[in-house]
């Protein structure tokens, strides 16, 4: 968890000798100039000094005391169980499952990117992280409750403990890991360049190095935008416009629409996209590759090994096969696609 608390609110005096500032993800205090304005009167040097120690003297009590509420208010991080090896963890008698399982449901902080996450016509969330959270929660016999959100808005929650888990697609990075704990891959992917089939660019653009001079669509605050802005910075001879949205589908809409030239995107949500907007074209492999993985607070170890286990699972039992045909292989027809299979299997 991260407190933000200003100075009042630890109880320090505002304006005095010191002042409150941030320090990566914890607050410090700094020690101020102590000022003694004694106007025109006739005291002598002598006792002028005595005030000056008497109100440093003061100033430094206080800093101590400030120092000591400061404590009090500095959250304690609970060293993270290396996320790949949770399998010695007591998963059962963990204190987040117990409370978890005490209270009936498992809370899921998800976005929108389709065919992972996304609302379908009669407003539900479905996908396919969604069906795995759903495998989660019934592995733990108990109710799911899912809620969608601003992709930025996904880590902080998992931070303060508003949600059990998110799942939305995430790659495992580094940035996130320090942050959060991610889980095992629960599916691999990586980022790939879409152009516009009739486009001038068509067979022109195979890399990034290509898109000197155009507009590149990228998701806002995903890994899309640090590989697009992380080439401009290493290599200064190419230069293209960074175009921001909100999700992808608002990318390849801009890119149909002749408003950007280039889209950066994960390869699974680029298939369903250009099954859906047939104008969109595909151009290289990916060129970078990616775990998604499922985070959860820094601490909780039993609910990560809970998690960790359950993806063993899905990979050994046939659900990964089963919900990667249903969403990603299956034209992008989801739940038709899953039940027209399970009738030919049945005939």
């Amino acid at each position: 968890m991260q407190y933000r608390i200003s100075a009042m609110q630890k109880g320090l005096p505002q304006g005095g000798p010191f002042c409150v500032s941030k320090a990566g993800n914890r607050d410090s205090i700094t020690a101020q100039a102590v000022i003694v304005h004694f106007g025109n009167d006739n005291r002598s040097e002598s006792q002028r000094g005595e005030i000056i120690m008497r109100k440093t003297a003061k100033a430094m009590a206080l800093l101590t005391a400030a120092s000591m509420i400061m404590t009090a208010f500095t959250p304690v991080y609970a060293e993270s169980t290396d996320t790949e090896d949770t399998a010695a963890v007591d998963w059962e008698n963990g204190e987040n499952i117990k409370a978890i399982k005490e209270k009936g449901v498992i809370t899921v902080a998800t976005g929108t990117y389709v065919p992972f996450e996304y609302r379908d016509d009669d407003d539900n969330i479905v996908g396919f992280d969604i069906d795995l959270a759903q495998y989660i929660a019934d592995k733990l016999g108990v109710d799911m409750e899912v809620t969608d959100m601003e992709f930025q808005s996904i880590v902080p929650s998992i931070q303060n403990g508003e949600y059990d888990f998110s799942i939305a697609a995430m790659y495992k990075t580094d940035e996130r890991c320090e942050v959060v704990d991610m889980s095992k891959s629960y599916c691999d992917s990586g980022m790939i360049l879409a152009v516009k089939k009739d486009s001038e660019y068509a067979d022109t653009v195979k890399s990034l190095a290509d898109c000197d001079g155009l507009k590149v669509a990228v998701k806002e605050g995903a890994t899309s935008y640090n590989v697009a802005q992380s080439f401009l910075d290493e290599n200064p001879d190419v230069s293209y416009e960074i175009v921001q949205y909100k999700d992808t589908v608002g990318c390849v809409s801009d890119l149909l629409a002749g408003r950007v030239d280039v889209v950066v995107n994960d390869l699974l949500n680029q298939k369903i996209l250009s099954q859906e907007y047939e104008g969109a074209k595909i151009v290289c492999d990916p060129f970078t590759h990616a775990e998604n993985a499922i985070a959860v607070q820094k601490g909780k170890d039993d609910l990560l090994a809970f998690i960790n286990e359950c993806i063993d699972e899905y990979y050994a039992d046939g659900t990964y096969d089963t919900l990667w045909t249903k969403w990603i292989d299956a034209s992008g027809e989801g739940e038709e696609a899953a039940a027209a299979e399970d009738a030919e299997t049945a005939e």
